[in-house]
């Protein structure tokens, strides 16, 4: 039995697969509105099923203006009845042409299921309108408005941002079993119309053109000071893992270090110790100025066949700097793993999803000894194995909720609000009594001086 107490968190809504279908690890993917007088909250969440089926999962606003989860099903364009998803990815951005918010849809896909199965990438886009929901209005942007093929069977769909001149414009990677990387890069016509092309990886992402004994089966990407450096990080089928550090302006590795596991990897995050919460407008002037500090950045790394673990401070330490999660392994294989500050203390934890039907919850001090730096803060059980994890504030209450993705469905996972809100008020009269005291501190330094 494990120390840990019970999960913090209380399944609030469970959103049912089609019946004799079900999702895999690359199955769920969530994007950000930001479209003012909405009837929904800002985050949504994708769901896709291996037959076909997508479900767009949101809470709506009532006339009370409190969430209500809502879910509609639908099948994006060419992805026919013999078709499989394999993965889906997707993003927000301004049109070109209009300048009106859109959506970017990326699925990945299997025909001719079985032997002499053919891998494709197909990209969509679509308004963001609040009148009508966007998949009623998606369009093939691929190039010549069919999927792309490829070699070998896709994997891992991601986006990723690029720079030139320093501006930055928003690209799709897709690992496949050849072993390659396939990029997709948008191309404006003449009239502005909006073309995804498959562009050489190597112009941009030097680090994956390398050649691999295995296929890359997750892979995560992170810049870092200012986009003078690009931090990447792959896993295998095979379980190698291999950091690179890359200059942004040369496209030039500039570090790489390998560490051999045992058995496929199943999910690659690259985290800081603090959540990255951007300073609010009004609090920029007490900054005047002054440059954050660059954060430590750590890598969890999940396999199928061990334990999973973290590598502490990759920019300096490469993958040398291993710790356990110890008893990681006590439920079947960890199939998926996502990063959060989910007790409110400032600082990020490690959530697990396992196939063994647990959630796990890791504390993580990056500065103590090995044997200290982690330990299992609680657990959660849920009826299905999980294949996907993603922390994010689907009801706008600005407390993050756990979509958890498992054999047969979405469950969302919450906190208690109240709990948060007292936290909140806590905190608030702390700092309260903080500046009193300071007030008293100056006003003390002033009589002294006079």
């Amino acid at each position: 039995m494990s120390d840990a107490s019970r999960s913090c968190f209380t399944e609030a809504h469970f959103c049912v697969m089609p019946t004799g279908t079900q999702s895999n690890v690359y199955g769920m993917s969530h994007y950000t509105t930001h479209a003012s007088n909405s009837k929904s909250t800002c985050e949504k969440v994708l769901m896709a099923c291996l037959n076909g089926d997508i479900t767009l999962f949101e809470y709506a606003l009532s006339d009370s203006n409190e969430p209500k989860p809502e879910n509609n099903l639908f099948r994006a364009p060419y992805i026919s009845e013999n078709s499989e998803i394999v993965s889906l990815d997707s993003f927000t951005k301004l049109s070109a042409a209009t300048g009106q918010s859109v959506i970017v849809l990326g699925i990945t896909f299997i025909n001719n299921i079985g032997q002499g199965a053919s891998g494709f990438t197909a990209i969509y886009t679509a308004p963001l309108r609040l009148e009508t929901p966007f998949y009623r209005s998606m369009e093939m942007v691929t190039d010549k408005g069919l999927p792309a093929a490829m070699e070998g069977i896709p994997c891992q769909i991601t986006h990723a941002q690029i720079f030139k001149h320093g501006v930055s414009s928003t690209v799709f990677l897709v690992s496949t079993t050849c072993p390659k990387v396939h990029l997709f890069k948008e191309k404006l016509g003449k009239s502005s119309e909006s073309t995804y092309k498959e562009s050489s990886v190597g112009k941009y992402f030097s680090e994956l053109q390398r050649e691999t004994e295995s296929s890359i089966y997750f892979m995560d990407i992170l810049y870092y000071e200012d986009n003078k450096y690009r931090l990447t990080c792959t896993g295998t089928e095979q379980g190698k893992i291999t950091f690179f550090m890359v200059d942004v302006a040369e496209n030039a590795i500039l570090k790489v270090s390998d560490s051999i596991g045992f058995g496929p990897v199943t999910s690659v995050v690259m985290f800081s110790d603090e959540p990255d919460v951007p300073i609010p407008e009004y609090l920029l002037p007490l900054y005047d100025g002054e440059r954050r500090e660059e954060p430590t950045i750590h890598v969890l790394i999940c396999h199928a066949l061990e334990v999973a673990s973290i590598y502490r401070d990759i920019k300096k330490n490469g993958l040398e700097d291993q710790i356990v999660l110890k008893s990681s392994y006590n439920y079947d294989s960890v199939l998926c793993g996502c990063i959060a500050d989910v007790d409110f203390d400032g600082l990020n934890e490690i959530i697990l999803g396992t196939f063994g039907q647990k959630i796990l919850a890791y504390k993580f001090d990056s500065s103590a000894p090995k044997e200290e730096a982690t330990y299992l803060l609680w657990e959660h059980s849920l009826q299905y194995p999980i294949h996907s994890l993603i922390a994010v504030d689907l009801t706008g209450d600005g407390v993050k909720d756990l979509s958890v993705l498992s054999m047969r469905g979405l469950h969302i996972l919450q906190k208690d609000i109240n709990k948060a809100a007292g936290l909140v008020s806590e905190r608030l009269t702390d700092l309260q009594n903080s500046f009193k005291k300071l007030e008293l501190i100056e006003a003390d330094h002033s009589n002294k001086s006079i």
